[in-house]
């Protein structure tokens, strides 16, 4: 079998010249990060530390608890499968199996895992409609803890390591998951995000094999209508302007816009602006951490959606439309030109097909204000997914090699086309050195996604590295297009983002996110009411006093000095 390689950056062996390399994105970005300490992913809010400190759980992080596992106790590891009859215990919200069958115990993918690797898992699931951030603080407040904890914890690493919840794993990872404390040796990017301010590894991440897949979101556009209409894809504002204009009176169709995180920062790039109507941190060209929404680039950006909205232009529901409602507009051709998700637009070509509709949706560039411009963010993702596996204070001393070694396969040869392909021969094969599906997976009569769901483990999010041809054999041809437009020329845009991977202390927690949940809800508000003109931008001043009074200057100095933190691990 071809050995995978997974992009790395090495602090001893500078690259000279990035076109060597197989995965030039990932190269140029993480070697951004090396000159500037600038990195980029979405802001997810820590929870409040009352949570963790009221969860109930006995502190029982000793040096017993992180120590390595006695020698007499520890396994005969030469390989995979692992002859053990041992059993571990799982609590996540990710790699949940297919809706086509009722349980994981039914999943080819999970009972091959248990296959591949030797070890059975028991996995827990949260309830299906349930919150799962509740789910996940009522799982931390039972006394019994899983062996392994998965779920987008990074941000409170250091509080559960301090509360005894999860293990401090810096003196095991390079012992017992051998292929997964090489591969953070080799990206200090990845190294960095896995370790708290105190220097701790704390779990075991999941990570994007190149910088295309983190920009998996942009505008669309219905090709067909802009041939009746004699126009050419959409590149400036006016652009956008003069198309929004033509479908409106041709189709009676308008731009639809979600008030959701996947519009940030939407068309907003445009106007040198890092967001809409979400609140949004940002970090601008001196490393200093902003609110997009403080900016006088976003009031120009927010002045031209209201002029877009006085003239008609944007769909009514505006303050309501959600990706399910986008859907319904496209269905009845009330939309001919959005922003939205790969995913989404897939649904709309296969809707398409399926209903005999003419629409032929196509990706076009994010708008920039004039041709040749380039945009100051598009939407975009940290290669460093929001999400870890950690083994929790619980597990007992005897299976934390165990769970060490189930943690460290995805990163191996072997786990990483399992995890990402299934199992070669049946569900992929081997082609020119790249891992093609078989008919099994691309002609499945459930379709090609829920294929991949049923035998992968990295659709959506999981453990090890996301592999590009992955994504892209998951997708339509049209929408890799699509992505190949969002991204391309876009690599140096990315470095705006406020890592996810920063940290608070507890303190800074309850400050911050007391003020930062205030002041988010009151920036959505106010950005509607601005787009709708239920209040006038002449009332800008006013809106700025209200960010000061709710205390936006001690909310950005908390930030600031967290992401210094970060950049100084």
């Amino acid at each position: 079998m071809t050995i995978y390689r997974i992009p790395t950056f090495s602090y001893n062996e500078p690259v000279t010249s990035i076109d060597a390399f197989p995965h030039k994105n990932l190269i140029r970005y993480q070697e951004v990060y090396m000159k500037k300490k600038l990195v980029s992913c979405f802001l997810v809010m820590a929870m409040a530390v009352s949570t963790l400190a009221g969860c109930g759980v006995k502190n029982t992080n000793s040096p017993e608890a992180s120590s390595v596992p006695a020698q007499e106790e520890a396994l005969e590891f030469t390989g995979y499968p692992i002859n053990t009859e041992q059993q571990l215990t799982l609590w996540t919200n990710q790699i949940k199996p297919s809706s086509t069958i009722s349980n994981w115990k039914e999943s080819p993918f999970h009972t091959g895992l248990a296959e591949k690797t030797g070890i059975d898992i028991d996995y827990t699931f949260p309830t299906s409609g349930t919150d799962e951030k509740q789910a996940f603080n009522l799982m931390l407040s039972n006394e019994e803890l899983p062996d392994i904890i998965w779920y987008s914890f990074a941000a409170d690493a250091e509080s559960l390591l301090e509360d005894g919840i999860i293990r401090d794993l810096t003196d095991l990872l390079p012992k017992y998951a051998p292929n997964y404390w090489k591969f953070l040796q080799e990206n200090p990017l990845y190294y960095k995000s896995m370790m708290t301010d105190s220097g701790k590894f704390f779990g075991f991440g999941f990570f994007r094999e190149d910088l295309w897949q983190t920009a998996y979101a942009g505008p669309m556009v219905r090709k067909d209508w802009l041939d009746e209409c004699g126009l050419p894809i959409p590149e400036t504002i006016e652009d956008w302007e003069i198309t929004l204009k033509a479908f409106k009176d041709k189709y009676d169709a308008r731009l639809v816009f979600c008030n959701d995180g996947i519009m940030n920062p939407g068309l907003a790039g445009a106007f040198g602006a890092y967001g809409t109507s979400e609140m949004r941190l940002y970090i601008d060209e001196d490393g200093k951490v902003q609110l997009a929404q403080a900016r006088d680039e976003w009031k120009n950006y927010i002045s031209w959606l209201h002029k877009l909205n006085q003239e008609g232009l944007i769909d009514p529901d505006i303050v309501t439309i959600d990706g399910a409602g986008l859907k319904t507009k496209v269905t009845n051709d009330k939309c001919g030109i959005t922003l939205y998700m790969m995913s989404t637009m897939d649904t709309f070509i296969q809707d398409a097909k399926a209903n005999g509709s003419p629409a032929k949706w196509v990706g076009c560039p994010y708008p920039v204000m004039n041709k040749g411009d380039k945009p100051s963010a598009i939407f975009y993702e940290d290669p460093v997914v929001n999400t870890v596996a950690g083994i929790s204070t619980n597990c007992p001393e005897e299976k934390v090699e165990l769970a060490l070694r189930w943690l460290d396969y995805p990163f191996s040869e072997e786990g990483f086309y399992y995890w990402n392909f299934g199992t070669e021969g049946d569900t992929y094969t081997m082609e020119n050195g790249e891992a093609v599906f078989t008919d099994k997976i691309t002609k499945n009569e459930l379709g090609t996604g829920e294929a991949i769901k049923l035998y992968t483990g990295t659709y959506g999010w999981g453990l090890g590295v996301q592999a590009l041809g992955m994504v892209r054999q998951k997708l339509n041809p049209e929408v890799v297009k699509a992505g190949d437009t969002w991204y391309e020329g876009n690599g140096d845009t990315c470095n705006w983002v406020y890592p996810n991977s920063v940290t608070m202390t507890p303190d800074e927690i309850t400050e911050s996110s007391t003020i930062y949940n205030a002041m988010s809800t009151y920036v959505k508000e106010m950005a509607i009411k601005f787009i709708t003109g239920e209040e006038s931008l002449d009332n800008w001043d006013n809106y700025i006093n209200t960010l000061n009074d709710m205390g936006m200057e001690k909310m950005l100095e908390i930030r600031q000095a967290a992401y210094d933190r970060y950049l100084a691990r």
